[in-house]
Formats: C-alpha cells, sequence, structure tokens
C-alpha cells in the first residue's frame, strides 16, 4: 500500500513538473497555431465502417525538438467513444523511432478506421494531444493532456437509404392459355386384307375414343376436332401392292365409321379425315425397338444402312429366327387404321384467374398459380399466391418468388427461409442462386453474397453485384452496374450531385424524396430542403426524427422553417 502510494506521488510531481517546464508552457501556449483539417468534413459511412483522415499541420518553431507527442483519434458519441490507433511523433533530439517533427514545422496525415454503430450518427471526431518533455524514467510514461482538436462532427449514413431488395430474379411459369389434350384408337386388319371387322368398329379402343369425344364436348371451354384416321400396311412384302392395301384401308375405314355413326353420331364430328400412308417403316423401327426380340439390334442396323424398302424387306426375312418373331408379335400390329382426335381446351381468363385467388385459390394448378401472382401489383396478394403454391406443391418456383415478394417487402428473414426451401429442391437454378446472393446481401453476409453473385452471370447477378459494391463502401465500381434509385445513391456517395438529381427526377417514394433534401443540402438550397422534406414527411412522418439529427441538416437546424418542420 506504500509503495502504490509512493508511486502516485512520483507520477504526480512528475506531471507537475512537466506541466512547469518551458517545453510543455510554450507547446501548450501556442496551441492555436495548430492547423487541422479531415477528409471528409462530415464523416460518412462506407461498407461497415467510417473511414477518415486527418491532416495536422505543425508550424515552424513550435514542436520542441526534446518532446514526444501521442496524438489519439476518438470518436465520441452519447453514451461512449472509440479510440482509434494513435500516433507518437518526436521532436529532433529524442533518440526513439517514431516520426520526426523538425524545427521547420510538418503536416502530419492519418488514415482512420471505426467500426460503424447505431450510436455513431450523433458524434464528435477529436483528436487529443498528449506531450512528454524531458528524458522518460525507463518504462514509465509522462505523457500528460495537451490540448484537444476537432476534426468532424456526426456521421452521414447515405449509404443505409440502400434499396437492398435489389434486382430479384422471378421463376416463369409454364401455364398455357390453350392447351390439347388427344385420344387414340387403332382399327387393326389382317395380313393382306382391307375390310373393317365389326368386332375392331366395337373394340375396347374405338370405345374409349367415342367416350372421350362424348366427354369433352360438354365443356363450353372444350372444342372437339376431326376424327383422323391414318392406313397404314406393314413392311412386309412388295411395295406397291403394300400402298395399294393402305389405299383400300383408308377408303373402307372411312365408310366403316360413316355409317357407324349416322344414327347415333359424335357431338361435334361430323366428318372423318383419312389418309394412306402405305408401308410403317416408323411404325416398324419403334415397336422393333422397345421389344425383346432376339437379334433386334440386327433389324434395327439393317433399317439404318438400307433406303431400298425391297432391300430391307429382304435383309430382314434373312433373319430367319427374328422374321418368325416379327410375323407373330409386331407385323400385326402395323395392319391398322390408327384413329386419332384433338381437343382444344381454353385455359382460364386472367379475370377467372383472378376470381379463383379472391374466392377458391385451392382449385388453381401450380402453373396456373405461378402465373396468377404475376397478374397482381400488391405484395400481400403476391405473397399469398406464391405462399400457397409454395405449400400445396412444394415447387422450387413457388419458394423462389414468394421470396422474391417477401425480400421486396423488406422482410429479409422470411425471404432468406424461402429461398433456402428453394434451393434444396433446385441448388442450380439461377433464379434461386441470385437470390440467394441477394438475401445475403440483405442480412450482411457479403462473403456469401459475392460467392452466389460470382458463379452466375445473368442481368440481374450483374446488377446484384453492383449492389453488393455499394454496401461494401466501393461506390465507383458500383455506378458501373446499377440503375435507378440505387444508382442515385451511388452518385450521392461518389460527390455527383446533379447526376443523382437526375436519376431521382422521375422517383416519387418516400426514400427518393428525403434523398432530394440531402442533396438540396449539399449544393445549400434552403428551399429544396424545405420542400422535399415536406414531400418525405407527408408520406412517412416517422422520417422527422431521422431528419432532427442527420447531420446532412446539420447547418439547417437553426434554420425557422425547418425547425418547425421536423418538430
Amino acid at each position: 500500500m506504500k509503495r502504490v502510494l509512493k508511486t502516485s506521488i512520483l507520477f504526480g510531481l512528475l506531471a507537475m513538473l512537466m506541466t512547469s517546464c518551458s517545453c510543455y508552457k510554450k507547446m501548450r501556449k501556442d496551441v492555436d497555431e495548430l492547423k487541422t483539417t479531415c477528409a471528409p468534413s462530415v464523416l460518412s459511412l462506407q461498407g461497415k465502417q467510417v473511414n477518415a483522415e486527418y491532416t495536422i499541420t505543425f508550424p515552424a518553431n513550435y514542436f520542441n525538438n526534446k518532446a514526444v507527442v501521442r496524438m489519439t483519434p476518438v470518436l465520441v458519441f452519447a453514451d461512449g467513444e472509440l479510440a482509434g490507433a494513435p500516433m507518437y511523433l518526436q521532436g529532433e533530439s529524442v533518440k526513439d523511432n517514431y516520426g520526426v517533427v523538425p524545427k521547420a514545422g510538418k503536416a502530419v496525415s492519418q488514415k482512420l478506421f471505426f467500426p460503424y454503430s447505431e450510436k455513431m450518427k450523433q458524434s464528435t471526431l477529436e483528436l487529443r494531444l498528449e506531450v512528454q518533455c524531458g528524458k522518460r524514467p525507463a518504462g514509465r510514461s509522462l505523457l500528460v493532456p495537451l490540448t484537444t482538436l476537432p476534426l468532424a462532427s456526426g456521421v452521414s449514413t447515405i449509404q443505409e437509404m440502400t434499396d437492398l431488395s435489389g434486382d430479384p430474379a422471378m421463376c416463369a411459369d409454364n401455364f398455357k392459355r390453350n392447351t390439347t389434350i388427344s385420344k387414340d384408337a387403332r382399327i387393326l386388319f389382317l395380313i393382306n386384307k382391307s375390310d373393317v371387322r365389326a368386332a375392331q368398329l366395337s373394340s375396347t379402343e374405338v370405345k374409349a375414343l367415342e367416350d372421350f369425344v362424348r366427354e369433352n364436348s360438354t365443356d363450353p371451354k372444350k372444342t372437339v376436332g376431326t376424327i383422323y384416321a391414318k392406313s397404314y400396311a406393314s413392311p412386309d412384302g412388295p411395295a406397291d401392292f403394300n400402298n395399294k392395301l393402305a389405299q383400300d384401308r383408308s377408303r373402307n375405314t372411312q365408310t366403316a365409321l360413316t355409317q357407324k355413326y349416322r344414327n347415333n353420331p359424335l357431338p361435334g364430328t361430323s366428318n372423318f379425315d383419312t389418309e394412306a400412308l402405305g408401308e410403317d417403316w416408323e411404325g416398324f423401327r419403334e415397336l422393333v425397338q422397345t421389344s425383346d426380340i432376339p437379334d433386334k439390334d440386327l433389324i434395327l442396323q439393317v433399317l439404318n444402312m438400307y433406303n431400298d424398302p425391297q432391300k430391307r424387306d429382304a435383309e430382314i426375312k434373312n433373319l430367319s429366327a427374328a422374321f418368325t418373331v416379327l410375323k407373330d408379335k409386331v407385323l400385326p400390329e402395323l395392319r391398322r387404321s390408327k384413329l386419332s382426335v384433338n381437343v382444344d381446351v381454353a385455359g382460364l381468363t386472367d379475370a377467372e384467374l383472378r376470381a379463383a385467388v379472391a374466392g377458391n385459390i385451392s382449385q388453381l394448378d401450380v402453373e396456373e398459380l405461378l402465373f396468377a401472382g404475376t397478374l397482381f401489383n400488391d405484395a400481400s396478394t403476391q405473397a399469398k399466391v406464391y405462399k400457397t403454391a409454395a405449400d400445396k406443391y412444394n415447387d422450387y418456383r413457388a419458394w423462389n418468388n414468394y421470396g422474391a415478394v417477401m425480400l421486396k417487402d423488406g422482410r429479409y428473414a422470411e425471404a432468406a427461409a424461402a429461398f433456402q426451401k428453394a434451393a434444396t429442391l433446385n441448388n442450380s437454378s439461377n433464379e434461386v442462386i441470385n437470390n440467394l446472393g441477394l438475401s445475403a446481401i440483405a442480412t450482411g453476409n457479403y462473403a456469401d453474397a459475392k460467392k452466389y453473385l460470382s458463379s452466375i452471370s445473368t442481368n440481374e447477378s450483374k446488377y446484384n453485384l453492383g449492389l453488393l459494391n455499394l454496401v461494401e463502401g466501393n461506390y465507383a465500381e458500383a455506378s458501373r452496374t446499377l440503375t435507378g434509385y440505387n444508382l442515385a445513391v451511388s452518385e450521392i456517395l461518389n460527390g455527383n450531385l446533379a447526376k443523382a438529381k437526375s436519376l431521382l427526377a422521375s422517383e416519387t417514394n418516400v426514400d427518393a424524396d428525403y434523398l432530394k433534401a440531402v442533396i438540396a443540402a449539399r449544393e445549400g438550397d434552403a428551399a429544396g430542403v424545405i420542400s422535399n422534406l415536406t414531400a418525405t414527411f407527408g408520406k412517412e412522418p416517422l422520417y422527422k426524427q431521422f431528419a432532427a439529427q442527420d447531420v446532412e441538416f446539420a447547418k439547417y437546424k437553426t434554420n425557422p422553417s425547418f425547425a418547425a418542420l421536423v418538430k
């Protein structure tokens, strides 16, 4: 205890000696001769920190040749302060390793970096100087306060007015306004015969086609087309004979169908369109490919090697074992008339889709829901539509589009969760990757944002890389790819006020009005400050408190119009 007391007394005496010596007295007396500048003069948030560079000029004959000075930059705010890295300087006679300030004087600069927090908006940057004159005891500092010099006031947070929703990518729907459904049936013929057997006209296939036509004829949104009949012959035997056989089958098919439906016509079908197509080599190829016929690869090879039907027929017949199977299983299927009918289905109109969203949204399929989301402009309805599609169908596109709506609405946590669900379903989608990058920007995870956005090359990802540059404080680079409102933010931070003003001219949202007021303040346009803040507060009164504390309007605090406006 006695030792501590003695040490305290010793330091107190040393401090008194220091403050009484001529070295300290002269430097203290002439502190008004010190000149400081700071760039920027109004501190600004850049990325996640506040950056500045100050310069202090020591005039000639000011710095004592035996003095050591410690300069500590300190950012002072309401409930605390944050000190930057100190800088030490020494006179010409000091035997130390600090920067030397000669008798002739010197200007010294230091770059500063402070991690940003909200409480720094109302702050003062000051430079605290301490001096030590003469030789210090080993291991002990005799620094005593010399003066405190103001450097800058407040922190401008224009960067925080960035629209973090950026350019989200929406997944496209596959909604078709009109679609077509089809039904086929076969009428089979015996070898070398063209007569239509009664059993074929009443087969299960033909009956199913009839039912298809009748069922779809009662729906006003469906239009039943003509029944087409394409008649073929199997590709064995002489080609001329087979071509004539196909023609006979076509003619007889039309006659048989006309007679069948004369007394009980099919709805919407007044005639039948028939066509004779001769030998069915394509049908033959398809059946062989899907079969388990021995040597089917050899048969397919023959089809590829020869174009002449007679040569093909001869070569295939040489494959005796295979040809036996062909005669029993493949060729009979090709002696046919193929019946087919198309039904054109008209999809829901835009009005019907809107009505379904307002009423029974569950009746819509996933493609209808994804398309319906494009018919609305309000975030709440879009969110309802996409969330319904996501929950019901678990489609990555629905999750992605729902997340994009959440992102635009400033609901960043919900957006991030939706994008993660989309990624679990499809992690290679450019839209999902882009939006994961955007979500990372919005939540401050810049490393992940760069990883995602740099892995693709889309219009959206290029824009969003510009957004990443903006929030990281790379304003010149950001201006290369940004457009619209965010480009205006970037240009203000670049000091290009005229360009920013031009970009904001057509913008009418509350943030744009506030930025117009900031530009007016920087240009010394008091009337512009008042008019644009009036527009801002008319849309969002909460901005009054923000403007009252904003360093951008510091010089207008004594303006009666400004004071009345923000109270």
